[in-house]
């Protein structure tokens, strides 16, 4: 009797059953037949088996190789890779990506202002010595930032302050179409955060166009009234190049007063102010109850006072002066109140 022994080699080709189906048909014809047959079948599952074995294990390898070289070329998150990652902080919004638990926004596509692969709502020019609020600063001035916390949003860039400027108004800022000037810093006088034109002292009882503050000065972007070195008088004197000025003298020879030292009328403060009558001439400017108001003297000026005479006296050395008499011997007289 004859036994198969299994060895540790596949059957691999018709020849090994060939051998064995010749040797037992020489001791064992009749079975000859039945091991030709069932050694066929053999090398056909073992021909099947082999293709397989080509074409599966080398998939499987590659298989098991590709899970083991996947690899994020910039920034991978909850198992997915993305093209830009942007500090948003815990309150910031994430409109086009995903947002991570520690604030950050993960997104494959920017449509804003891309800087070292994150993505930024805002891009200002501040230059290379202002200050970036959002701490990230290119080396060319740009400040770039996910919000404009206590800033002013205009045309996709943050400016600290917003002025009024109108359409002739000057600008050292950024001008909108809407005759607003927006600024980093202002140039003028800041107010509640807020950058006014023109700031003018009116205590607590006169009127201001703006905004009043507790001190009494009012701040407004415009003036009503006359502005010097950016702050707005009530009032404004022309007192030349030799005359006496208490308050803030232009180089034009004006002195400029939040408060009239002299006579107020209608808002306008004069030196000098004369009781004409309802007859009497006036060569400034009459009030109602014809009194004359002059911003300089008509006539004669003698120690900041203005009168209507002037009388040389000084041949007699004992005449009377019934007004002001000087060194020189001249006398004034007939003075203005």
């Amino acid at each position: 009797m004859f036994y198969v022994v299994a060895v540790n080699k596949p059957i691999d080709s018709l020849t090994d059953c060939t051998v064995v189906a010749n040797s037992k048909a020489v001791s064992d014809p009749p079975r000859a037949g039945k091991l030709g047959r069932v050694s066929a079948g053999l090398s056909i599952a073992g021909i099947i088996a082999s293709i397989i074995m080509v074409i599966v294990v080398p998939l499987t390898v590659i298989s098991q190789q590709e899970s083991h070289s996947y690899v994020c070329f910039h920034y991978e998150y909850s198992g997915s890779c993305y093209n830009y990652k942007t500090d948003v902080g815990s309150s910031g919004s994430c409109d086009s990506g995903v947002k991570s638990s520690d604030g950050y926004c993960y997104s494959d596509s920017c449509s804003h202002h891309l800087y070292s692969r994150s993505c930024y709502t805002y891009k200002t020019y501040l230059g290379s010595r202002s200050s970036c609020p959002a701490r990230v600063k290119s080396p060319d001035g740009f400040c770039y930032s996910t919000s404009c916390p206590d800033y002013i949003n205009y045309n996709g860039s943050c400016y600290k302050f917003k002025q009024y400027v109108s359409e002739w108004g000057t600008c050292t800022g950024v001008r909108s179409s809407g005759h607003y000037c927006y600024y980093h810093s202002c140039p003028d006088h800041i107010y509640q955060n807020t950058c006014y034109k023109n700031r003018k002292y009116v205590g607590s009882s006169r009127t201001c166009p703006g905004v009043r503050s507790p001190a009494g000065y009012c701040y407004s972007t415009s003036c009503t009234d006359y502005v010097h070195d950016g702050i707005c008088y009530a009032y404004k004197e022309h007192v030349g190049w030799r005359g006496n000025c208490t308050a803030v003298r232009s180089p034009g020879d004006y002195c400029y007063y939040t408060t009239c030292p002299y006579y107020t009328y209608r808002s306008t403060c004069y030196k000098y102010r004369k009781h004409v009558g309802s007859s009497g001439n006036c060569t400034g400017v009459r009030s109602s109850n014809d009194n004359c108001y002059y911003t300089v003297c008509p006539y004669y000026e003698y120690s900041g006072a203005c009168y209507r005479n002037k009388e040389y006296l000084y041949r007699y050395h004992n005449g009377t002066c019934v007004g002001v008499r000087s060194p020189g011997g001249n006398c004034y007289s007939d003075r203005f109140a």
